[in-house]
């Protein structure tokens, strides 16, 4: 990567009105917000997981209820 005084170097190798446009799209970017990183919705909440309890216990240990569980029925 570069140094600054490399770039500086670089563009005052310009003309002048290069300089000025490079100038308008720095400044233009700077003023533009920062996109922000995809966050999933688990990331946003993961503080309120298991939070609340049901009362209910896991049903998946209940045998009964998880009879024909996974079958096709017709």
């Amino acid at each position: 990567m570069s140094s600054l005084a490399d770039i500086e170097s670089a563009v005052e190798t310009l003309p002048r009105r290069e300089q000025r446009k490079l100038l308008l799209r720095l400044a233009a970017r700077l003023e533009r917000p920062a996109k922000k990183a995809k966050v999933s919705l688990h990331e946003r909440m993961k503080d309120l997981c298991g939070i609340v309890d049901s009362g209910i216990p896991d049903l998946a240990t209940n045998k009964k209820h998880m009879e024909g569980f996974g079958r096709w029925r017709e």
